[in-house]
């Protein structure tokens, strides 16, 4: 027992005295989840028309007919030559305008099976030249013969891409004990830990979208989705040092001549400080600064020759990809929302799980593109 001299104040008897505590415990770590904020954590059902629920997702995608190919023909392309072989003779008929260099010619007839084509002639339109033998070959036009009988062109296949769901799971246990004190700020120890539960499993989701592997599963085999590069595999731009303007620039331009139209430019925030960068191009990026406040604006929205992209900045993302997306044809799929299921007790405690089902769709590879090897 504590004997002091009177009189009793609060700095010689702290034991009474109650301390104040908030009513809300904050969390730790960060519960960010910015490209699931930006697409929605069950957006793909309505950019994809989904109807039907299920563990497998499949996207039905047509394309228009090629209209680019190339020479194949061993030796030069004469200037008298009227025919030649080509990579894939499959993708022309009769009547189709092509142009090879400067020089447009009108295609006679067209052999799938030795790839090669004939022309009319070598006087249709452009100055007569030599051409590689492996020259690039648009179809520009068509011009048919009056009364000619149909032709059949090419067909392109429908192509499905598809993913997996994968399964979030946390269990919670509170002791009978624990759940029937008073705690400062928790009323409910069981529901207060199911519920902090959600935004951690809801990062494992984000991150899932940057490092998840795609697998059908087995009876003893996870079943798991596949994540953005699953997906995106046809434009890819090589940084192999810091990100720069040309990366970003050669990789729009590479999605715009694809025919894509991307909106969304998510990156890791240390790569995204190396964009702050680059700020004096105003032709890159454009922010709007505040002469009343210190410092600068932060990026927003990044400004290219081919279009304009809101920035997302994502801690999850790998610092060494950053991913320029179409947001319109990427979306996270919901196969089960998160839901607590009570488990049957054992002892004396309370148990339960917080589980839901999700995954995530990316359709036309070509609309998107990546800029990998980052470094920062």
């Amino acid at each position: 027992m504590t004997i002091y001299d009177g009189p009793k104040t609060t700095h010689s008897d702290l034991t009474t005295q109650a301390r104040l505590i908030s009513d809300v415990i904050q969390m730790v770590d960060p519960r960010d989840t910015p490209l699931l904020s930006r697409l929605g954590l069950d957006g793909a059902r309505g950019k994809f028309n989904l109807k039907l629920n299920g563990y497998k997702l499949e996207l039905l995608e047509d394309e228009l007919d090629p209209l680019e190919t190339t020479a194949n023909n061993g030796d030069p392309i004469a200037v008298d030559d009227t025919s030649f072989v080509v990579t894939d003779a499959s993708v022309f008929q009769d009547g189709h305008v092509i142009l090879i260099g400067a020089e447009y010619l009108v295609v006679k007839s067209a052999n799938p099976q030795t790839n090669l084509i004939e022309v009319y002639s070598r006087a249709y339109g452009g100055a007569n030249a030599q051409h590689a033998a492996n020259a690039p070959i648009q179809i520009v036009g068509m011009a048919r013969l009056e009364g000619d009988d149909a032709d059949f062109g090419p067909l392109t296949d429908i192509q499905a891409p598809y993913n997996y769901t994968s399964i979030f799971q946390k269990a919670v246990q509170v002791s009978g004990t624990l759940q029937a004190i008073t705690q400062h700020g928790i009323d409910d120890e069981f529901m207060y830990q199911a519920n902090k539960a959600v935004p951690h499993l809801l990062r494992l989701v984000e991150r899932a979208a940057f490092h998840g592997v795609r697998s059908a599963g087995a009876a003893g085999q996870p079943r798991s989705l596949g994540g953005l590069g699953t997906f995106i595999t046809d434009n890819v731009q090589p940084a192999d040092g810091p990100i720069s303007k040309a990366d970003v620039d050669t990789l729009m331009e590479e999605i715009i001549m694809d025919g894509g139209h991307p909106d969304l430019l998510v990156m890791n925030p240390r790569v995204a400080n190396d964009l702050r960068g680059l700020l004096d191009n105003s032709s890159y990026v454009r922010v709007s600064q505040d002469e009343s406040k210190f410092g600068m604006s932060a990026i927003e929205r990044v400004i290219t020759q081919y279009g304009e992209m809101e920035l997302v900045m994502d801690r999850w993302c790998p610092a060494h990809t950053a991913y320029v997306l179409e947001s319109g044809k990427v979306g996270f799929y919901s196969l089960r929302g998160f839901e607590l299921k009570e488990l049957a007790r054992s002892g004396d405690s309370l148990k339960g799980e917080v589980v839901g089902e999700f995954s995530l769709l990316v359709a036309n590879n070509k609309a998107h593109g990546k800029i990998t090897g980052i470094t920062t």
